[in-house]
């Protein structure tokens, strides 16, 4: 495995990568190698393919519909309900 060698880290981010490290339970190594992996995650979630595909989804959908009040608020408490069953039937099943 591949070595680097980080200098001049100033003192406030280090001391939050060993807070974070041990909340984690992992060692400041382990915390500092996950939290690049998770900005290459991040940075391919918006890569020019994933934007794209977005983009081709949301002009695949359809044209914009104007909703009244009444009909937000249903949207709403429809998907507020269904979100609430759910996460109790999650709850459940741990």
């Amino acid at each position: 495995m591949a070595t680097i060698t980080l200098k001049d880290i100033p003192e406030d981010v280090h001391a939050q990568l060993k807070s974070e490290a041990e909340a984690n339970l992992r060692s400041l190594d382990q915390e500092v190698i996950i939290r690049i992996q998770r900005s290459f995650d991040v940075a391919d979630q918006f890569s020019a393919t994933a934007v794209n595909r977005l983009i081709d989804e949301a002009v695949a959908s359809g044209a914009e519909e104007a909703f009244t009040a009444e009909q937000l608020r249903a949207r709403f408490d429809r998907v507020r309900s269904d979100s609430r069953l759910r996460l109790a039937a999650e709850k459940r099943a741990a």
